[in-house]
């Protein structure tokens, strides 16, 4: 099944006629108008109206996309690496814990 894109505001409308619709299929009160031997074709007509606005939805999704223009993206070609980013070092860090605490403390104790 193809999927479902909900974007103009005519999809809006149908998506949201879509779920009042469901809404008061699923209340209470119409439940018990099936209930408890009918509920089969309860379902049926749930199914049944998801089916129709679905069919609805793929359909004004259909008419918007063939109404849009393609848009043409401009090619981007690389830029070749600058010799000064190639260039540049790095400085290794220290991997070591005890080794960066090392370090510290002769700096922090003067020397003589």
């Amino acid at each position: 099944m193809p999927s479902i894109e909900v974007v103009s505001t005519e999809e809006h409308h149908v998506w949201n006629a879509r779920k009042a619709e469901l809404t008061e299929h699923s209340s209470y009160k119409t439940k018990q108008q099936y209930f408890p031997n009918n509920m089969d074709e309860w379902q049926e007509k749930g199914k049944e109206i998801e089916r129709r606005y679905r069919q609805e939805l793929l359909s004004l999704n259909k008419q918007r996309k063939e109404e849009e223009k393609p848009t043409i993206r401009p090619i981007i070609q690389k830029q070749k690496p600058r010799k000064a980013i190639q260039e540049k070092k790095t400085i290794p860090t220290r991997c070591s814990v005890r080794q960066a605490a090392k370090a510290l403390l002769e700096l922090k104790t003067p020397r003589y």
